[in-house]
């Protein structure tokens, strides 16, 4: 199972997600964004397999955090899945982009969401 970080402003998201990815035995730690610089101090101490950040977020964009996780060449090798409630296609262009290898849109089943993970990390459902 892979090391999955979820980057999310909102505290009830991130436990909704968290809780589906660790039912499939996944180890996943859980950031509160309080700042880009944080959240980057926390993904290059943790180097998770799979970094699941939401888009909107007031004190960490997605949009950076995504940009700048994709320039450190430290962290060439991790992936990222962006959850988003914007049905935008310029917008999952954009991310697609910086590096991002996947784009899911909110609200999501938990089935989904696992689906979409394990295909990302290579592993089967």
């Amino acid at each position: 199972m892979g090391r999955i970080m979820i980057v999310d402003d909102s505290r009830l998201a991130r436990v909704f997600t968290a809780t589906c990815l660790r039912k499939q035995g996944h180890e996943v730690q859980e950031v509160d964004p309080t700042s880009i610089f944080e959240v980057l101090k926390a993904v290059k101490e943790a180097r998770p397999d799979l970094l699941i950040m939401d888009y909107l977020m007031p004190n960490c964009p997605g949009t950076s955090l995504a940009r700048v996780c994709h320039e450190d060449a430290d962290l060439g090798s991790m992936r990222v899945l962006m959850l988003t409630a914007h049905r935008d296609e310029e917008v999952t262009r954009r991310l697609m982009n910086l590096g991002v290898a996947e784009v899911m849109f909110k609200p999501f089943e938990p089935q989904a969401l696992v689906d979409t993970v394990a295909a990302i990390l290579g592993q089967p459902t």
